[in-house]
């Protein structure tokens, strides 16, 4: 016999509507405003569908964000603070998480309880230590800064230890009788079949450093070294004449890397929240 599907009850559709227009109308609102001069922004008086849709499209705060924030400049260093602890941080978790799966040592259950209990604390508790050692090894106003203490976090140790945890024991028993290595192990068997979960991760990691901000605008003082989001509170705080609709430009632009990312990964990244371990 066939399987008969449930129907989903129309008051759950109707909720999960509500909820995905409240979530997607800031957005649009937020991208028709970025058409509108700064002038038609302040003398807004309420939301309809009058205010959020302009009569006359405009580009100029797109050209006035472009040419008051270097944005070529801003948007090669964010990139390249992203990537650079996603790639970092990927492979110390994962190499982390196998250890913590399938190795014995002495209080490793002690070790992995204490990383685990790391999850709890916020960035707004550690900036200050985390200052002080930043400022001991002298990086402060160095975008090693915004790397080095983010290539490891409790977080990805955890997801990836979940994930190998689920990797069979007889694969590695059957490279062992080849004569491999852990390191061999590791790198040709345990990080392909990691692939989906390595992609989910390192979505998640590329995220949390794009938006980051307390943390760039604590350790970077040099305006040459500013990263994007920093650079969107500047729009905000009157450092470019607090222009709302080259602050609503930027914020669109911001959003478009985040928008391609996911275009191109969605499917690698849905497989690896599907089959990422919430087992044992």
């Amino acid at each position: 016999m066939m399987k008969q599907h449930k129907k989903t009850h129309p008051v759950v559709i109707a909720i999960l509507a509500l909820l995905m227009l409240s979530v997607l109308l800031p957005m649009i609102w937020g991208f028709f405003l970025s058409f509108r001069s700064n002038e038609e922004i302040a003398g807004m008086s309420g939301l309809d569908i009058h205010s959020i849709i302009p009569e006359v499209f405009t580009f100029i705060n797109y050209f006035n964000f472009f040419d008051q924030t270097n944005f070529p400049r801003v948007l090669v260093i964010t990139l390249y603070v992203c990537s650079t602890v996603t790639v970092i941080s990927l492979l110390i978790n994962t190499m982390a998480a196998y250890a913590f799966a399938k190795l014995s040592f002495p209080g490793k259950d002690l070790i992995f309880s204490i990383i685990l209990a790391t999850l709890i604390l916020p960035i707004e508790l550690l900036i200050i230590p985390l200052y002080g050692q930043i400022l001991k090894f002298g990086m402060v106003n160095k975008l090693s800064s915004l790397i080095i203490p983010f290539v490891a976090s409790g977080f990805g140790i955890f997801y990836m230890r979940q994930f190998i945890k689920g990797i069979p024991v007889e694969l590695e028993e059957a490279a062992y009788m080849d004569g491999c290595s852990r390191f061999v192990i590791f790198f040709r068997i345990v990080l392909p079949l990691c692939r989906t979960a390595l992609v989910t991760l390192g979505v998640i990691i590329f995220l949390q450093q794009w938006d980051s901000f307390l943390v760039p605008v604590t350790f970077i003082s040099s305006k040459e070294k500013r990263v994007l989001q920093v650079i969107l509170t500047d729009l905000h705080s009157g450092v470019y004449f607090n222009d709302y609709g080259i602050l609503y430009a930027g914020i669109v632009i911001a959003s478009v890397p985040i928008l391609l990312l996911f275009a191109f990964i969605q499917k690698y990244y849905m497989e690896g929240i599907a089959s990422s371990g919430i087992k044992g």
